[in-house]
């Protein structure tokens, strides 16, 4: 092959190479198990995506379960970004039955840490990757529909647990539905112009950090 061919090639390779390095990213989940796996498995895609590329670093997530309380959770990474030079810190946490909800959503903006929340539970942004949901239940009510759509759609031997290691991956296929029926939600409540994220019952916006993070695995 001549010379002029082979730069041809080369050229036509590094016009498919996106160019722009992905932001620095800390993610401090509240629970240890299933939110740890769903973001450490797009942790894992996004850097064998860039890995041998012209970007050489892998891409800088780094993704923490605290098993803290919501207060304790937003302290903490207000602590870790005046310490620590990442370009967006995230917090996920869940309502449950935790008091202070809205209050540590109030305290997280004031100090421009980004929230991805969940009422009542995580399981309910996996929940809106098969189904819409306008009324809200309670978690073991999730864990039931997650192990029937898991059984129906014969993912993980039809069975849902919290250790699924893979779990982002398993259910890749569905993510942009679940971010279009957590967007919905959302909407929904704009428009009764409820202000409290306590009273959006179903809702998440843990879909606005997936969002971000599959700009870089598609």
């Amino acid at each position: 092959m001549s010379k002029l061919g082979r730069e041809g090639k080369r050229k036509a390779r590094k016009i498919s190479v996106r160019d722009e390095r992905p932001e620095t990213c800390l993610i401090i989940t509240e629970g240890t198990e299933t939110e740890v796996n769903y973001f450490d498995n797009m942790k894992k895609i996004i850097n064998n995506r860039y890995r041998n590329r012209e970007i050489q670093e892998n891409y800088p997530i780094k993704v923490e379960g605290k098993g803290r309380s919501t207060s304790v959770l937003v302290n903490e990474a207000i602590k870790r970004k005046n310490r620590e030079n990442f370009s967006k810190v995230w917090v996920v946490f869940d309502k449950d039955d935790n008091s202070d909800f809205d209050l540590a959503i109030k305290i997280a903006k004031e100090n421009n840490i980004e929230v991805a929340w969940s009422n009542e539970s995580f399981e309910l942004w996996l929940l809106l990757h098969f189904q819409d949901l306008s009324v809200g239940i309670k978690r073991n009510q999730d864990l039931s529909n997650l192990n029937n759509h898991f059984k129906n759609n014969n993912i993980n031997n039809g069975i849902y647990n919290k250790n699924i290691s893979n779990i982002f991956d398993v259910m890749l296929d569905k993510v942009d539905m679940a971010i279009t029926r957590s967007e919905k939600l959302r909407k929904h409540y704009d428009i009764q112009r409820e202000q409290y994220a306590s009273n959006m019952n179903p809702g998440t916006t843990v879909d606005i950090l997936v969002k971000e993070l599959m700009d870089y695995i598609r």
